[in-house]
């Protein structure tokens, strides 16, 4: 008979063991996606282009980067740190009207923009 006595709480102990397994096994939810965003430019014998590159993928243009952009999940972000050396000419950097745009751009699709001022 006393055997019988610890039979509730041993369900119980084993119950609350079991419950709190569960709850570890439940998905977290994921943070948005982070992105890194570089300029990069090539040299030809007669003009410099300039391309846009996150990861591994390439954006001849601001048109084509945000394509790219409109596609990405709400919250992501993207960071950008192009430094403070200049060439002259490159996207969004020499136009202080298509930064802005950008920016726009960016608030619209809830992306989060960083960008990292230089020195």
């Amino acid at each position: 008979m006393n055997g019988f006595r610890r039979l509730p709480w041993l369900a119980v102990a084993l119950l609350t063991v079991v419950l709190c397994a569960g709850a570890q096994n439940t998905e977290q939810p994921q943070s948005p996606p982070k992105y890194k965003l570089e300029l990069v430019y090539l040299f030809d014998v007669d003009s410099t282009e300039y391309i846009f590159v996150i990861g591994k993928v390439g954006f001849r243009s601001v048109e084509s980067l945000e394509k790219f952009l409109s596609d990405l999940p709400a919250g992501a972000t993207l960071e950008w740190a192009p430094g403070c050396v200049r060439t002259g000419g490159e996207p969004l950097l020499s136009s202080e009207q298509e930064m802005e745009d950008f920016k726009a751009f960016c608030v619209e699709r809830n992306i989060n923009f960083i960008l990292v001022p230089s020195g």
